[in-house]
Formats: structure tokens, C-alpha cells, sequence
């Protein structure tokens, strides 16, 4: 087994790192359903690989549509637009696969036959269309499928490496047929689009997975779980004490917290903010900011951090002075729960992460132990290490049920099935 064969990685989207799949069942059964028509066992199959254009115009010829091919795209819109938004989640591994490539350096496009208005605010949800160097669609090389290969020459140009470093992931035969008319690699993704010919993609990929947790076996994944540390500008605590350096630590600075980090020694590699709390740092790279934006400078420096790839942060400070910075940068933890990530927050008398449909082991440390509900209901919430232990519980955000609990043992664990939870300590 190799390490990464490849430089660059030209990711399809439905299907393949989307489980969006489901999405277009029910824009189907909506649609034909409202036209009384009963869907064939080989719709699926016979679209599979095609573009959205070609689509559009082989349903509206095989059923003999009265309606406009642009009346047709819009009723699709319509019917798939708030799942795409809000519903739809990476196959399995699948973000945590990009991330991995991205730190090893690895270039990555998304080639799709989607339309952008379409899949853009699922990437934004999933937190994961800054990992892509590039994004094209069918739409962009003439409207034709991906079975000759174009498209994924297009996303090679693109990234500026040669078809032949290249690395395509499909869950189509046409998409795999593409990626070897391209002169690249082929990985496929079983779903319900190659179902019926999954032998034929077996004979010319490189390899087929169920889910992106399968590909070691293909590839060794590179040593490369580096930490991101985000420094704020304000610890009231020690930040010698929160910062416990590690080997390969990627050091992002909110706007004065490079002088946090310079006096425990740690040089920032990025210094980000709107800088109306301290000067703009000599030395190292800076990216600005407007004093009017959306993003906290925490919250820049996490979205960055997202974007390089990692998926472990540290927070150094983030707790005291104006309350509403502290209860910003708590949600900025929660935002990277969200998203798949860890993330904790320390100011050396402080600490917190936050935990979404999984578990935390939580070292003694001096003071208090607490959990709260961050969602409305939080279920299957288990506290066990601790005096007060619960199992398989139900936390809310209107009842402090969580608070002040004390160590029993030298590990505390927490965990829950559904919801945020956010875990903290701090002194009594």
C-alpha cells in the first residue's frame, strides 16, 4: 500500500461525497407524481451520468412534457432547493477525507452535473467549499456528460496538474469511463446510480468503496493530524498553562492575540482581524478585515483553520472581559462541532469544547465540572466520572441541570446521542 498516489483529487458530488441521493427520489416522486405518471425502474439508471441539460431533455422526450425545458429546471429548483440548504450530509468519512488530503497538500476539485445555486449552500452548511482549489459543473463545458472525459481534464487545468496525477471520485460508470478517458485515476462510491453495474465499474476503477472510511485501503494516510491553535487577544488566565505546545502546530493569530502568542513563545504562521485591539504585527503574514463584518476575528481565524484542512483546534484565551465575547467564542466552538471538527477553549483557569452525537474525556482538573444544553433538547446525555452521574438523560437550554458538578473519578466522561452540549470547568 502507497502512501497518496496522487496530487490532485476531482470529487463528483451527489451520490458520491453528497448523500443528496435522496433529494432527487423525492423531487421525482413530487414531480411525476403530480403529472400522474408512474416512475420507470430504469429513469434512475438511464439519467445517471448525464448532464443536467441532457436531463432535463431526455424526461421531457421520453414523457412527452408540454413543458419548457427552463420550466422544468425551475420546478426541479424549487422542490430540491431547502434540502440542499439545510437536509443534506457528506457520505460518511467523506469531510474528513478532504481534510486529510488538504493538509497533505493534495489539490482538489469538485466536478459535477448539478447546478451551482443548487449544491453551493450545501457545501457552505457542510463547511467545506473552502477546501476546494476548484468547482465546475457540466454547464461549463458544453452541457454534455462526463463519459469523454472533459470535465475532469477542465478541473485538471484548472488546478495546474497533469491528467496523469490526477485522482477522480465517481459513483457512476459514466463518471469512472470520464476519469479513464482522462488519463486518471478511478475510485468509485457504490450508491443507487451504479447499482446495476457495479461489475462494469469493479473491472475499470482503481478501487470501489461503500464510503470514504474505506479508502485505507487503498492509500496510507500521511501522520498529518497537526493541530490549529487560534490565540485571542485577551487571557485573563495563563496562557503558558492553556498552551501545551505540540511538534507541527499551525498557529493562527485574532487580531492582538500574537502578542498572547509571543509571550509563550509561539510564532504566529497567520495573524487575522479587523485590528481595533492592537497594532498589525511586523513579521509575519496578516489578512485584514473590515471592523464591519458578519465573522468575529475567532471566528475568521476557525473558518480559516476549516479551510487549511484541519479539524482539531485549540483556543488560547476566549474567556472573561465582555461577556458577549465569551459567549461569541463558546458558539465559535460549537461552530466547529458542527461541522465535524474538535475544538477546545483554555485560558489556563478555563476550559470548554463542545460535543454533537458523541463523547469527551475530560481530565480532572482543578474546580468545577459543568454541562449545558446548547440546543433545546439535548438526548441521551450520560455524566459518568462525576458525584452527580446521569445516563441516557434528557438536558434542556431552559433548565441548568449540568451545573457545578465535581470530579469523582481522574477521568470524567460525557456524552450524548442528539445536540450540542457544551462541557466546561473552571474554578469554584
Amino acid at each position: 500500500m502507497n502512501s497518496i498516489p496522487f496530487d490532485a483529487a476531482i470529487f463528483d458530488l451527489d451520490g458520491t461525497l453528497l448523500d443528496s441521493l435522496h433529494v432527487w427520489r423525492q423531487v421525482d416522486e413530487r414531480f411525476f407524481g403530480a403529472r400522474g405518471i408512474a416512475i420507470p425502474e430504469d429513469y434512475v439508471r438511464d439519467i445517471a451520468g448525464m448532464s443536467f441539460g441532457e436531463t432535463v431533455a431526455y424526461t421531457i422526450n421520453r414523457f412527452n412534457l408540454p413543458e419548457a425545458p427552463e420550466a422544468v429546471v425551475a420546478e426541479w429548483m424549487a422542490l430540491a432547493k431547502d434540502a440542499y440548504a439545510h437536509r443534506v450530509q457528506p457520505v460518511p468519512g467523506g469531510r474528513e477525507y478532504l481534510r486529510m488530503l488538504k493538509r497533505a497538500g493534495v489539490k482538489l476539485a469538485a466536478a459535477t452535473a448539478n447546478r451551482r445555486e443548487l449544491f453551493m449552500p450545501a457545501l457552505e452548511n457542510l463547511g467545506i467549499t473552502g477546501l476546494f482549489d476548484a468547482v465546475l459543473t457540466t454547464g461549463e463545458i458544453g452541457d454534455r456528460n462526463k463519459a469523454d472525459g472533459a470535465l475532469f481534464r477542465a478541473a485538471a487545468g484548472r488546478l495546474g496538474v497533469d491528467c496523469g496525477r490526477c485522482a477522480v471520485f465517481e459513483d457512476t460508470l459514466e463518471g469512472v469511463r470520464g476519469a479513464r478517458a482522462a488519463g486518471m485515476r478511478a475510485y468509485a462510491v457504490r450508491s443507487v446510480a451504479c447499482a446495476h453495474c457495479i461489475c462494469e465499474i469493479d473491472a475499470l476503477a482503481d478501487g470501489v468503496i461503500d464510503d470514504f472510511r474505506g479508502m485505507r485501503r487503498y492509500h496510507e494516510y500521511p501522520d498529518n493530524a497537526r493541530r490549529c491553535v487560534i490565540f485571542t487577544a485577551r487571557c485573563e488566565g495563563d496562557p503558558g498553562a492553556a498552551y501545551d505546545p505540540r511538534p507541527g502546530d499551525f498557529v493562527l493569530c485574532a487580531d492582538g492575540g500574537w502578542r498572547v502568542a509571543g509571550a509563550v513563545g509561539a510564532r504566529p504562521d497567520i495573524v487575522m482581524g479587523d485590528f481595533d485591539s492592537s497594532d498589525v504585527p511586523p513579521g509575519v503574514p496578516v489578512e485584514r478585515f473590515p471592523v464591519e463584518k458578519d465573522d468575529t476575528d475567532t471566528l475568521l481565524c476557525m473558518k480559516k483553520g476549516l479551510a487549511l484542512g484541519f479539524d482539531d483546534f485549540l483556543i488560547v484565551g476566549g474567556f472573561g472581559g465582555r461577556l458577549d465575547h465569551t459567549l461569541a467564542n463558546l458558539q465559535s466552538l460549537n461552530y466547529a462541532a458542527s461541522l465535524g471538527a474538535r475544538a477546545e477553549m483554555c485560558d489556563g483557569r478555563h476550559w470548554a469544547t463542545v460535543i454533537r452525537g458523541g463523547s469527551v474525556a475530560v481530565k480532572r482538573r482543578p474546580g468545577k465540572l459543568s454541562v449545558f444544553a446548547l440546543d433545546t433538547a439535548c438526548c441521551g446525555a450520560s455524566i459518568r466520572g462525576a458525584k452527580y452521574e446521569a445516563e441516557d438523560v434528557v438536558l434542556t437550554s431552559a433548565f441548568p441541570l449540568g451545573m457545578g458538578n465535581d470530579f469523582a473519578a481522574d477521568v470524567a466522561e460525557i456524552s450524548v446521542r442528539s445536540g450540542a452540549l457544551l462541557v466546561m470547568t473552571g474554578p469554584e
